[in-house]
């Protein structure tokens, strides 16, 4: 596929209808910075979905024509892209208005992004391609993700689709999959409840059981505490015989305890009185003992300290002594004179050299306008000759206009007269339309008030009301729900049925048992009717339909579709009469008469009671539910109306649709613009000049600068040999005075070392007498004998101590066995007294067998059977019923779960094939473009490419020829620009009828250098046969490989075009 025409109106800069046609090979877009050349690719990234923030703007308005000097704004902005494929042609429109409206029309017809991008998949081109590379984006393809890099082989390589074809078909089965979780868990919540209902019908069983239990377990309790306290008085009487022994034996050995305590005593006072006298001759032979020992603790702490100071003082001496004289500098001391001359040398030059440079800059920044000026002057003078050409062929073009424009107008004005017949005819349609659709809504809000009304059930009792939304199986609903009664009978057949309206009719009696259960648990009452205990009709012989005022047996008169055999149950042989008086006089004529009731809902009983007068909500009930279902009918018929007027009004709009009143209206703009813009064109062909070439600029001479760079460079050496001299020489004097500084340092210490050593030695002799002192002292003090003395203190302290411990604990072993025998005397008598209340419990049970067992362990049974028997809680008698129901919606669910799972594995067998399919041909495209990419990368950048497939794309490095690093960010600009033409290239040749069919170019070329792009238009060369190239450039080379230029330039504010042929 390539572009054949790209046509623009109203789009940033060009404000006239400007229209590039364009075929096979490269062509080229030049001219001066700032005349629109850009605007032309963004132009194009426009057409085909790019967003005004993509596009230098920051809202769509950016991308309208703001007029310029003799031109004004246009309110609109149109770009049309035509692009051909063989045979197939392609057109794609895209138009943006002022007020901010806009639309996009794909060969004719309106279409969205979506749409576009379809059409486009293959060509590069769509909203995120590769095809178009803006000014300055070039660089960036390389530095892309890896997704992205990834994007761009799938869409050279045709794989698009089977991309989206993947996702869809993952997105549907992500929603399968939810749908599956969604009927896991409902089954999962089923399943539940099942096994909740079975537990309940378990628990029902083993409340019968733990019944039994309790009786046994309550009889085998009272039995065992009864053998255990009959125990317990036997074992109390012989307990107390022993302790009255033990507390005789006990008074025996208190008496000779008394008298060894007298004797203890008299050996302890004899013993502390020797102690006493040898204690205080030891305390002052330690006293004088610690001040000896304080004293032979502070000399030798003085000795220690003697010790340090001389070690540290010889330390430091031979430290000073370590310390040698200084060398003399190698180098000659510097002149401090001629130092400053030659750092005041090289600040002259320093300002001469920066003069210089600018004195270059500047000449380097002339000749360069002089080049620009001279390509402009070369596209001006092609312009000038295009339009000498183009005015001719415009005055043709406007006359051609102007033809065409009469005809559309003509037939503007026929279709505009019939678009207004037919839009009053769908104006009143509409009206019809709206005004059913306000009745439908009102219908269907009071149906919504009815029911709700009627499914509150405030008209009901409690207990109807629960019934009726309890949910269980078998209930079919209540009489005033179901009866069908016409309009002027329900005062009388409410009046008559009375609480009978509250009834709940039941498929069985079954149902009635359960709902009666649910309403003992929920509360309530209610009158159930089950349809399998109803009598048969029994017709009476007399026809009363003859009398005068006899309308009919009521159970003629009304419906119960739900349970028609319940009806003479109901209502029985009551007859509806149409007044009172009519009914008093059947009475009297027939006292066999049935129960009758009239109209307006006076009674009249077969004994001749009569009830009648005013009720406050007489026929309210039955009314209501009368209509509700009137009320739905009505909105069944209005809903059916609307629908119809739907039709009819969705007939009209496809009728004006199909007028093509908008194409014919856009037409006529469009011709009616076109011939504006032609006129004009031709307005300011009439003032076009002959360009002028510019002044001729020589280039710059580099000779001086260099000359003055070369003495900058060897002064600088010469100062900073200067400062090194002079550097060392500081050094020295400094080594030098700290060395005599010393000299005088060890002197003084070699004295302080003399005087320290004879401190040493006098510490030293007083210290050892003070040890043969302190040795005399503790001689004296071993011949004192102390501690045998103190040994025979203690002992007879423990001997009296031993005695007092033992007669204190035969006094309270007296007590404890004077309370024990109390407390056994107390136990008794409560034992018996138990005895006697266990037996009258016995009594009161019934007869049955007893488990054996101790009274704890069987009360702890006891406790726990009536603990489970209490937690089993009230007992549901209808589990078992209500399980089966769920086993059967269970059954159900199981097999739409079965279908859920069915659908899933399709879909993931599905999405297998697709990428299986997706994986094949992109391993085959991915060779192919490895290698190529290789080639090419070598060829235009003499770099080795590595490039690898991962899970989220492609990863690839650049290591061009000479360095190290393999990072793109470390990259040069130029460098980057030539691997990503590589992989440009490279797309061009992933397979038959796929690649870069189109490549848009914006100053790609403007990074390189003349060797590069040399190798650049090799490139476009060789590609041109199968790519088609279109690039904005300004480099001369780029130029002489194009094939067709076209020259841009601004006037006023205002881009124009023009193009040039290659010869």
């Amino acid at each position: 596929m390539r572009i054949d025409r790209l046509t623009l109106q109203g789009f940033k800069s060009f404000g006239e209808r400007t229209v590039l046609d364009f075929g096979p090979g490269v062509f080229g877009i030049v001219g001066p910075n700032g005349s629109g050349k850009s605007n032309l690719v963004e132009a194009l990234r426009w057409v085909v979905g790019a967003r005004a923030r993509d596009l230098r703007g920051e809202e769509a308005q950016s991308l309208l024509f703001h007029g310029a000097d003799g031109k004004a704004p246009l309110g609109f902005a149109e770009v049309t892209l035509e692009l051909s494929h063989g045979p197939r042609r392609r057109s794609l429109l895209r138009r943006l208005e002022r007020e901010g409206s806009s639309e996009i029309r794909l060969d004719g017809a309106r279409a969205s992004l979506r749409q576009v991008e379809a059409a486009l998949m293959g060509t590069g081109l769509s909203r995120n391609g590769y095809a178009v590379v803006g000014q300055g984006e070039v660089g960036q393809i390389l530095q892309a993700g890896p997704e992205v890099l990834l994007a761009y082989l799938e869409e050279a390589a045709g794989l698009r689709a089977v991309t989206q074809a993947a996702r869809a078909t993952r997105e549907h089965l992500e929603l399968a999959t939810t749908e599956l979780q969604a009927r896991l868990a409902e089954t999962a919540e089923r399943r539940q409840a099942l096994a909740l209902k079975l537990e309940q019908a378990a628990a029902a069983r083993e409340a019968a059981e733990l019944a039994t239990q309790v009786l046994t377990l309550r009889r085998s309790v009272r039995v065992a505490r009864m053998a255990e306290a009959a125990a317990e008085v036997q074992a109390a009487q012989a307990k107390a015989a022993g302790l009255e022994a033990e507390r005789a034996a006990i008074s025996t050995r208190l008496a000779q305890l008394g008298a060894d305590k007298v004797a203890a005593l008299e050996q302890l006072e004899q013993a502390q009185a020797a102690h006493s006298e040898a204690a205080q001759q030891a305390e002052a032979l330690a006293g004088e003992l610690r001040l000896m020992a304080q004293e032979e603790s502070s000399q030798r702490r003085l000795l220690q300290r003697a010790a340090q100071d001389l070690g540290e003082a010889q330390a430091r001496a031979e430290r000073l002594r370590a310390i040698s004289p200084p060398a003399l500098p190698p180098l000659q001391e510097p002149d401090p004179q001629l130092q400053q001359s030659q750092e005041a040398r090289l600040a002259e030059l320093l300002a001469s050299l920066r003069a210089e440079e600018l004195h270059q800059q500047a000449a380097q920044a002339a000749y360069e306008r002089f080049l620009q000026a001279q390509t402009a002057f070369e596209v001006q003078q092609a312009a000038f000759r295009k339009a000498q050409l183009e005015h001719a062929q415009a005055q043709a073009e406007a006359s051609r206009l102007e033809t065409k424009l009469a005809e559309v107008t003509a037939a503007l004005a026929e279709t505009e007269a019939l678009e207004q017949r037919l839009r009053r005819e769908l104006d009143g349609v509409v009206r019809r339309e709206g005004s059913l659709t306000g009745e439908l809504r009102a219908a269907q809000a009071e149906a919504e008030r009815l029911n709700a009304l009627i499914r509150s059930g405030s008209d009901l009792a409690e207990g109807p009301r629960r019934a009726r939304n309890s949910g269980i199986a078998g209930i079919v609903g209540i009489v005033a729900d179901l009866l069908e009664v016409p309009a002027p009978l329900e005062l009388a057949l409410e009046t008559a049925l009375g609480g009978r309206l509250g009834w709940v009719l039941c498929e069985s009696e079954a149902a009635a048992q359960a709902a009666i259960e649910y309403l003992k648990r929920q509360g309530g009452r209610a009158t159930f009717l089950p349809r399998t205990l109803l009598r048969p009709v029994v017709r009476r012989s007399r026809d009363w339909s003859k009398e005068p005022g006899v309308l009919g047996l009521a159970r003629e008169l009304v419906e119960l579709p739900a349970c028609p055999e319940a009806l003479p149950t109901l209502l029985g042989e009551l007859l509806v009469l149409e007044t009172l008086e009519a009914a008093l006089h059947l009475r009297k004529q027939a006292l066999e008469a049935p129960r009758m009731v009239t109209l307006e809902g006076e009674l009249l009983e077969p004994s001749g009671a009569l009830t009648g007068g005013r009720s406050a909500r007489g026929g309210q009930v039955l009314s209501l539910r009368r209509r509700l279902s009137e009320t739905r009918r009505d909105t069944e018929r209005l809903r059916a109306e609307a629908q119809a007027l739907q039709q009819e009004a969705e007939g009209l709009r496809a009728q004006l649709k199909g007028l093509g009143l908008e194409t014919l209206r856009r037409q006529q703009v469009e011709l009616q613009t076109e011939l504006r813009g032609v006129k004009a064109f031709l307005g300011r062909q009439a003032h076009q000049t002959l360009p002028q070439p510019p002044e001729p600029v020589p280039p710059p001479e580099p000779s001086r600068l260099a000359a003055l760079r070369a003495e900058r460079e060897a002064l600088s050496a010469e100062i900073a040999l200067g400062r090194e001299a002079m550097a060392m020489w500081q050094r020295y004097r400094e080594d030098q005075a700290r060395y005599a500084e010393a000299q005088e340092q060890l002197g003084e210490l070699e004295a302080r070392l003399e005087q320290l050593k004879t401190e040493q030695a006098e510490l030293e002799t007083r210290l050892q007498a003070l040890q043969v002192a302190k040795a005399d002292l503790e001689t004296a003090r071993a011949r004192l004998n102390l501690e045998a003395q103190e040994a025979d203190l203690r002992q007879a302290r423990q001997r009296l101590r031993a005695l007092a411990e033992e007669e204190s604990q035969l006094v309270t072993r007296t007590n404890t066995l004077l309370a024990d025998l109390e407390a056994l005397h107390f136990t008794q008598a409560r034992r018996e007294a138990t005895l006697e209340a266990l037996q009258a419990e016995l009594n009161e049970l019934p007869q049955g067998p007893v488990e054996n067992g101790s009274a704890r362990s069987l009360s702890r049974m006891l406790g726990e059977v009536e603990a489970r028997l209490a937690a089993l809680g009230p007992v549901n008698h209808l589990a078992q019923q209500e399980a089966a129901e769920l086993q059967a919606g269970v059954a159900r669910l199981e097999a739409a779960l079965t279908e859920a799972e069915a659908v899933v594995a399709k879909l993931t067998a599905e999405l297998h094939q697709v990428e299986g399919q997706y994986h094949q041909q992109l391993e085959s495209k991915y060779g192919v473009f490895k290698e190529k990419f290789a080639q090419y990368t070598e060829a235009l950048l003499g770099a080795e490419a590595h490039l690898e497939r991962s899970q989220g794309g492609l990863k690839l490095w650049l290591r061009p020829a000479g360095k190290r690093g393999v990072s793109l960010e470390l990259l040069s600009m130029g460098e980057r620009t030539m691997g990503a033409l590589a992989f440009l290239f490279a797309l061009s040749e992933v397979g038959e009828g796929a690649g870069l069919p189109i490549a848009v170019l914006d100053e790609v070329d403007a990074p390189l250098d003349e060797a590069n792009i040399q190798r650049f238009c090799h490139f476009l060369r060789k590609f041109s046969n199968q790519t088609q190239f279109i690039l904005v450039t300004h480099q001369k080379r780029t130029m002489e490989a194009c094939d067709a230029l076209y020259g841009v330039a601004a006037d006023q504010g205002l881009s124009k075009l023009w193009s040039i042929k290659a010869d």
